[in-house]
């Protein structure tokens, strides 16, 4: 299945607009990039999965998210030409092709697509990020422990998600000891399965009805 970024292109097309891209490896633990980084690529995970991260003052490191194949990282500095927002770490051994702003440029002058398509994603990702700003800001511990399962199970990691509690901290803008007490009361709700270093989602529907408050 050709990822978000190649929607509506023609597999002559999408093979056009791959042959763009610099095919890069990575192992893992390796970082992309660091925040503050100027940058003007963004990357296409073809193999692998890549932590999203932001680094605060003082170091406390707030996970934004992950990205696994067929998604996108990278655009906004590709697009502006400033700092990175975000630093990012190969997860897993990783195979993530790159677009240059120069080549993007002439990409987008064959295929004008590419440039919506690009659109509709930002477009996404922004609201996305209102609505994890409203659950951040106003909703208990619980919820945004639910709704981070949820994007790691958008991300493609479930139903049993293998993650540490500081990830999931991380993720919930929570401390491992609340995130360790939202998993219980979830676990209670039947919304999860816990087992060392692991939750299992049965169905998202659960999880997605305590993050928005409807249970």
């Amino acid at each position: 299945m050709p990822g978000p970024l190649f929607h509506g292109l023609t597999p002559e097309e999408e093979a056009l607009a791959r042959s763009y891209f610099l095919r890069q490896a990575y192992p893992k633990g390796k970082p992309v990039f660091h925040q503050r980084d100027l940058g003007q690529a963004l990357y296409l995970v073809e193999r692998g999965r890549v932590r999203l991260f932001r680094t605060h003052l003082g170091g406390q490191e707030k996970t934004l998210g992950y990205v696994g194949p067929g998604e996108i990282f990278g655009e906004m500095s590709l697009l502006d030409g400033s700092e990175r927002s975000a630093s990012a770490l190969a997860e897993e051994e990783a195979l993530l092709p790159v677009l240059r702003r120069g080549a993007y440029l002439a990409l987008i002058r064959r295929l004008p697509l590419i440039a919506h398509n690009l659109a509709r994603l930002l477009a996404h990702r922004l609201r996305e990020a209102d609505l994890e700003l409203d659950l951040m800001a106003f909703e208990e511990a619980k919820s945004r422990v639910a709704y981070a399962l949820l994007k790691l199970l958008r991300q493609g990691m479930g139903p049993k998600i293998r993650a540490r509690q500081q990830e999931l901290a991380a993720l919930a803008g929570a401390s491992r000891e609340t995130v360790t007490r939202a998993l219980q009361e979830l676990k209670a709700q039947g919304a999860v399965r816990l087992a060392p270093g692991e939750v299992e989602v049965p169905s998202p529907a659960l999880p997605e009805e305590v993050a928005f408050g409807l249970v």
